[in-house]
């Protein structure tokens, strides 16, 4: 022994993975008609995109933001997504981010001044309509426009609430990575509101992010003559027993 160090790390060749000898989900085979391979790193660990940035780079990933004064231009924010009863595409909701800055409050400051509150509901039922927003395409020059119609609201009845969570420090960062669904023919409200009521001016930022898919159309099963004639055969060689 020359005393050199012979040991060598494990470091496997760069490869690509194909759609047609490994694991076709991971290859993201269908998304907008391309096959897009993940790629292995050199420890041999796959790596995984989040379905936001896949579907941004689909355009089919959309956002919307808003802000306003307290109590100038109102005392919550809150977003409402129709989706029309004729259109294709589900609604995927994926991330509501906020922020609550409190600059004046009434009387002596308190611990939880900059609370804030979310709240996902169904089904709403708006009293007053605000503004109709314009969905921005996060694949920046897409063409591709949201086919959801999109609105702030100043008043509404909640009806089915999906989700409620309190943020003590007026920091939003909500990741549903597209578990709440809107279908066609639903609305869907997302609403921002300082939770206490000793704040007498502060700014409020939000921005909510969702892709669109087109809804899966089930194709029935036609049975081939062949599978037909095989089915009553079997039918009839049971009836002569």
């Amino acid at each position: 022994m020359d005393g050199t160090n012979t040991t060598l790390s494990y470091r496997p060749d760069d490869r690509f993975l194909s759609c047609k000898t490994d694991c076709i989900l991971s290859c993201g085979e269908k998304l907008n008609g391309r096959t897009r391979p993940v790629q292995l790193d050199t420890e041999g660990a796959v790596s995984v995109v989040r379905n936001a940035s896949v579907y941004a780079q689909a355009g089919w990933y959309f956002s919307v933001t808003n802000f306003f004064q307290i109590p100038n231009d109102g005392l919550f924010l809150a977003f409402v997504f129709e989706n029309p009863p004729d259109n294709n595409k589900l609604m995927y909701l994926d991330q509501v981010a906020a922020g609550l800055f409190v600059s004046e409050v009434t009387g002596e400051r308190i611990g939880n001044d900059e609370t804030l509150e979310l709240l996902i509901a169904d089904q709403p039922r708006i009293e007053l309509i605000r503004q109709t927003l314009i969905p921005q395409n996060n694949l920046i020059g897409s063409p591709d426009t949201s086919t959801l119609i999109v609105r702030t609201v100043g008043a509404a009845d909640l009806n089915r609430i999906r989700f409620d969570a309190l943020y003590p420090d007026g920091k939003v960062n909500q990741e549903f990575e597209g578990q709440i669904i809107l279908p066609p023919g639903n609305n869907l409200l997302v609403f921002l509101d300082p939770f206490v009521e000793n704040i007498s001016t502060a700014v409020l930022v939000a921005t909510v992010r969702w892709w669109e898919l087109p809804v899966k159309e089930e194709k029935k099963k036609k049975k081939s003559v062949d599978e037909k004639d095989s089915q009553a055969g079997c039918a009839q060689g049971k009836s002569d027993h």
